[in-house]
């Protein structure tokens, strides 16, 4: 991101500090998409995980009751292997979410990390063309 930051600012020095203010901001925004195109996918699945997992927890209660209520002679093993097909499904969801937020956050740490320190290399890139003049075309020295 530093890099294609850089080369905005850089390629458009001769076109005054205005232009280069603003080819910085298009640049940083630019690449700042391009970085997190993919996370969108990667939030949602984090945040709905849990609810699929809920979800098969509710099917295998209902499960279970279902067979508790069709069988009084084995209702003890009817309700066990309905709460235990519950608990997968939680764990599955729990399973699948738990990395996928994890991941989210640490990919968006990184997108914000080098939103930062591209704004800081634009920013140094300005001072040095504000602090001479002479490498920009937009404004004359004057004598």
């Amino acid at each position: 991101m530093q890099a294609a930051v850089a080369r905005a600012c850089l390629d458009h020095a001769a076109d005054g500090i205005a232009a280069v203010e603003e080819r910085k901001a298009g640049a940083i925004e630019e690449e700042r998409v391009r970085y997190e195109r993919r996370l969108a996918f990667l939030g949602t699945l984090g945040n709905n995980a849990p609810f699929v997992g809920l979800f098969g927890t509710v099917l295998g209660i209902i499960r279970a009751f279902h067979d508790l209520a069709g069988s009084s002679l084995q209702g003890t093993q009817a309700v066990m292997a309905g709460i235990a097909e519950a608990l997968v499904a939680t764990g599955v969801g729990l399973l699948v979410a738990l990395p996928a937020v994890a991941t989210y956050n640490a990919f968006t740490r990184h997108v914000e990390r080098s939103v930062s320190a591209a704004e800081v290399l634009a920013h140094e890139i300005l001072a040095i063309l504000k602090a001479d003049p002479a490498r920009t075309a937009g404004t004359t020295k004057e004598a």
